[in-house]
């Protein structure tokens, strides 16, 4: 008997809530539970298609999604924990839902200065963070999705970011790396002042409904001390160049050396056997 294989498209219904327009396939093998799903969603809106698949409320924004997976089982449990294959978001004007990384960093300074390192919070319902644009991709194996790609920007902060998604237990263990690029966040509050160029990691763990976010300010003040000493460094060198080229023979005198006046000549250069020669007459 032939494998029963069909390939059912999204309902109407359910494609006009999340995007403006999809393009894919579906297919489900009866004979051994397998799953096959490549999708490309444009114009999604992110934040229900997230709340309905993992039922939390994590992300939103608006853009295009491409899925292309696999999966084996006859759970939803064991669907998730075999899933494999690739992912990828563009999504344009939204945010990044639990934590208020304007907010945090503005507090950074005086935290560090208090003697505070690092600084760990839970995510809180109707914090965020927003970003103009986000792209991220994803590879995924046995139920875990692996980033290293994140880039979100908006006109303060440059996110960058690498880690795992684990769909199968609901997690996430993740390394970003938030970067102030101006010295107004747009988000309300006080302005960040000179912690523009500062660049503070933020680790992301737990599950999806108890994240938490710890902020590690005291590497990052580390990391901007030595970045400091480095353009010093660079600094200090180029003018220690400039005074060895200028003792070069032929060289143009260091600023404000006397130079020799109009119509005089410089002396020469005395010679070994001409300083013996005075010597000599000192002794008779």
């Amino acid at each position: 008997m032939p494998d029963r294989v069909f390939t059912p498209s999204l309902p109407p219904l359910s494609a006009n809530l999340y995007q403006r327009n999809t393009r894919g396939m579906a297919s489900v093998n009866a004979n051994n539970n397998q799953l096959a799903i490549r999708q490309k969603l444009s114009g999604v809106s992110i934040g229900p298609l997230l709340r309905d698949a993992l039922k939390q409320d994590l992300l939103d924004g608006r853009g295009d999604v491409a899925l292309d997976v696999t999966a084996t089982g006859n759970t939803v449990s064991a669907i998730k924990k075999s899933l494999n294959g690739s992912a990828a978001l563009n999504l344009k004007d939204g945010a990044i839902k639990g934590i208020n990384l304007a907010q945090s960093l503005r507090n950074a300074k005086a935290m560090f200065t208090g003697g505070t390192r690092d600084s760990e919070q839970a995510a809180t319902a109707g914090e965020k963070t927003d970003f103009s644009n986000l792209s991220a991709s994803f590879v995924i194996r046995n139920g875990v999705a692996h980033n290293d790609d994140l880039l979100a920007k908006s006109p303060f902060l440059r996110l960058t970011g690498a880690g795992d998604i684990n769909i199968a237990q609901g997690s996430l263990t993740y390394l970003a790396k938030a970067a102030v690029v101006a010295t107004s966040s747009g988000q309300g509050g006080e302005e960040p002042g000179d912690l523009k160029g500062l660049t503070v990691p933020v680790r992301v763990s737990g599950p999806f409904a108890a994240l938490k976010y710890k902020l590690e300010f005291g590497s990052a003040f580390s990391d901007s001390a030595k970045q400091q000493f480095e353009e010093k460094k660079e600094e200090l060198k180029d003018k220690l160049e400039d005074q060895i080229k200028a003792r070069l023979p032929g060289a143009k005198k260091p600023a404000g050396e006397a130079a020799p006046a109009s119509g005089e000549e410089s002396a020469p250069p005395q010679k070994p056997e001409d300083k013996l020669k005075e010597k000599l007459k000192k002794l008779f």
